[in-house]
């Protein structure tokens, strides 16, 4: 099928963005947050889901391949896609240019936390302690975090209209309203979870 389809790879794009990597980030963060209850409990936690049978395939099949893809698509729709921002500031068009940097952030970002704390060292709180003990890469963990949460709960909105669910402007601006809860939601237990490390 080819790429000039749009439906099909955008609606692809979005569904890949929302179930597998949004499931996956909730999930994560939340995993994470087990940081707060210090070292020995999240090394547990850690261990747990190391033993997990077929670990690297879930992982694989569910997280790298949809993230892949995604992150792919993404920079594809960011290179073909028109920002009018600056000509039409409305809302919509504000939320769509920083959905495209947050999705540019993300993008790097969740590559460097693979490289950081999957291919570079073996996981466990002290890992995770001693790598964003250095300032520049707790910064970088801050803006990461923020930016995803805010692209992916974005995303679920788009993704809202997109699979005709909210049609109408009184159900986009709640469900607007929703997202935007549930994302500086995600964002507080995200920082929560990442100062845990640095208690």
């Amino acid at each position: 099928m080819p790429m000039t389809d749009n439906l099909f790879w955008r609606r692809l794009h979005s569904f890949m963005g929302v179930m597998p990597l949004g499931a996956f980030l909730v999930f994560h963060l939340y995993e994470n947050s087990h940081s707060l209850s210090g070292p020995v409990v999240y090394d547990r936690m850690v261990m747990d889901l190391r033993a997990m049978p077929y670990l690297n395939l879930l992982e694989i099949v569910f997280i790298y391949i949809p993230l892949l893809y995604h992150s792919l698509y993404g920079l594809y729709v960011w290179y073909t896609g028109k920002n009018n921002f600056p000509q039409y500031g409305y809302a919509r068009n504000g939320l769509y240019t920083v959905q495209r940097y947050t999705g540019i952030v993300a993008f790097v970002f969740i590559w460097y936390h693979v490289y950081d704390q999957r291919l570079l060292a073996a996981p466990g709180f002290g890992t995770v302690r001693l790598s964003i003990g250095h300032p520049a890469v707790f910064i970088i963990y801050f803006v990461g975090i923020a930016s995803v949460a805010f692209h992916f709960f974005n995303g679920v909105w788009n993704a809202l209209i997109k699979w005709g669910i909210t049609v109408g402007k009184k159900s986009q601006r709640l469900s607007l309203g929703a997202c935007a809860v549930m994302g500086l939601g995600l964002i507080f237990v995200g920082l929560r979870a990442l100062a845990g490390f640095m208690g």
